[in-house]
């Protein structure tokens, strides 16, 4: 009877380990979502998480840069709006490319919580809790954006992308300290980047 328990328990296993067997062999790879859930990315889907991500960054940033009555954030968001642009055009580029392409991923849901963010702050007043609530996202964007880079780098196999996301990581990285910098000028809270939302909402003073 022991030797039959040890039977069904490995293969508990082998099943339990099939689905992520599978995923390797097909080029995917496993990653965290921003908000806990697991999902598979392949090399078109990761295409199509940068392209969806950098259209809706430019959109934000656009929004701040007319909205704010800041030259600070007005800066900052016309450096945002010239990165992702710049960006968002070289991965159309990687896009039309046979041996990459693109392909939405149904799991992915960053781009529908980005959209209701950017719908959030469409209707927001002009005052200094829409600068606020612009620099917390921005600060937690780039933050998970950085965090996110390495897992999709590992999924990326053509050169081309491969260069792309890494040269994109330096560009992040001074997106995210100009962010805090600013996050820091108007008193938010340092940890703001692991902050949940009921934290950004104490932040702005903004309701759920």
């Amino acid at each position: 009877m022991h030797s039959n328990r040890l039977a069904t328990a490995f293969a508990a296993v082998a099943l339990a380990a099939a689905p992520f067997a599978a995923g390797a062999q097909s080029g995917q790879r496993t990653r965290m979502s921003s908000n806990g859930d697991v999902m598979m990315m392949n090399q078109k889907q990761v295409v199509d998480h940068l392209i969806t991500g950098d259209s809706l960054e430019v959109q934000m940033a656009q929004l701040a840069a007319a909205r704010t009555k800041s030259a600070a954030v007005k800066n900052f968001a016309n450096v945002l709006v010239t990165d992702h642009s710049k960006h968002l055009a070289a991965l159309h580029k990687l896009a039309g490319k046979r041996d990459i392409g693109r392909a939405a991923n149904p799991a992915d849901s960053s781009g529908m919580r980005t959209e209701r963010m950017l719908s959030r702050m469409q209707s927001m007043t002009t005052d200094s809790s829409f600068d606020r609530m612009f620099i917390m996202q921005q600060v937690r964007h780039h933050a998970r954006a950085l965090a996110e880079l390495n897992a999709m780098r590992s999924v990326a196999k053509d050169d081309d992308l491969q260069q792309d996301i890494d040269a994109t990581r330096p560009v992040l990285e001074r997106h995210l300290a100009l962010a805090r910098g600013l996050a820091g000028q108007m008193g938010i809270p340092a940890d703001t980047g692991r902050m949940g939302r009921r934290g950004m909402n104490r932040g702005t003073g903004q309701r759920p």
